[in-house]
């Protein structure tokens, strides 16, 4: 029963999240993940734990991508969406060759991202809504932006990751 506590206070934390910082959360893991992959290869030699994290790393960039909308997010969101398409492929050549390079190099296009993401977090924070930073929020779908769509994309982010 304690889990299905913390399964339903995450749940709920998540959900009364402002979409820009779910983003940044969904980052946040997906840096975590890889970085404990990249761990696991250099340190313990681990090939399964590294798979099983990287396949966390994959599905948060997929669920990413999934929530990118061209046509509110125009050329932003074409380019988010080529550049999930290399990670992922960058991710899936190192998983099969066990390269810590390649997964250093999706590591440091996250953090650049991440940042970006942060940057807009601290914006919206201050109010400031007329930065051009905020033209990244056009990116993403109008249904994470929607609380009453909330619990479908709240469903994906269950997937045991």
């Amino acid at each position: 029963m304690p889990n299905s506590s913390l399964s339903q206070y995450t749940t709920s934390q998540v959900s009364s999240t402002a979409p820009e910082k779910r983003v940044l959360m969904l980052y946040d893991g997906a840096i975590r993940f890889l970085r404990s992959a990249i761990k696991e290869i250099n340190q313990n030699n681990n090939v399964v734990a590294k798979a099983n994290l990287i396949e966390k790393t994959v599905k948060i960039l997929e669920y990413l991508q999934s929530c990118l909308d061209n046509e509110k997010g125009g050329e932003i969101a074409v380019n988010l969406y080529r550049l999930y398409d290399y990670m992922l492929l960058r991710l899936t050549e190192a998983n099969l060759k066990n390269d810590t390079e390649k997964m250093k190099e999706v590591l440091n296009l996250m953090h650049t991202i991440r940042d970006g993401w942060n940057e807009i977090c601290e914006k919206k924070d201050g109010n400031n809504t007329n930065h051009p930073s905020n033209q990244f929020d056009a990116a993403m779908d109008e249904s994470v932006n929607d609380p009453d769509v909330t619990s479908k994309h709240d469903r994906k982010l269950e997937i045991k990751v």
